[in-house]
């Protein structure tokens, strides 16, 4: 009786290791342009995991990135761009990236904070408008707020100071 259990607890343990388990996955925003209206979301994947994701979590985040620059709101392009990042010995990935292109859309409403800049240093400053450094502090102060991986925390960083 104990041997016919032993194949049994072997299959068991294939399938376990086969299937792999169920993991929510949080997007997170990895890159973009303004000027071409698009934002790049994507999460992060490990051997047998089965990914578990909100694609209304990746929009409302694309949304709020293209309404920062000045575009009413977001939509996903389709599709999918997987990145593997790690391989194991035998070439399998164990570690990589799945990425989603959003297109900002809807007119610019906001100013560029060079045509702010600009607007500002040839007139009187209206209400609304706002001097390249007002812009980049309160781009700043956004970024303090949100949760992000140091290296992205750099990345976006640059690119508000111009770097």
């Amino acid at each position: 009786m104990r041997t016919a259990s032993i194949p049994l607890a072997a299959l068991m343990l294939a399938v376990a290791f086969t299937t792999g388990c169920a993991v929510k996955k949080d997007f997170y925003a990895t890159g973009g342009s303004r000027a071409d209206g698009t934002v790049d979301m994507a999460y992060d994947f490990a051997q047998f995991e089965q990914p578990l994701v909100n694609p209304s979590q990746a929009q409302s985040i694309a949304q709020q990135k293209c309404t920062v620059w000045g575009y009413r709101e977001a939509e996903a392009f389709g599709g999918k761009t997987t990145n593997c990042n790690q391989r194991d010995g035998w070439g399998n990935c164990v570690a990589g990236q799945v990425v989603i292109k959003y297109q900002c859309i809807g007119d610019l409403g906001v100013p560029s904070p060079e045509r702010v800049t600009q607007v500002s240093s040839t007139a009187a400053p209206s209400e609304g408008s706002l001097s390249k450094a007002q812009w980049q502090q309160q781009q700043l102060d956004e970024l303090s707020r949100k949760s992000i991986p140091y290296e992205q925390y750099q990345q976006e960083y640059r690119r508000i100071m111009g770097q």
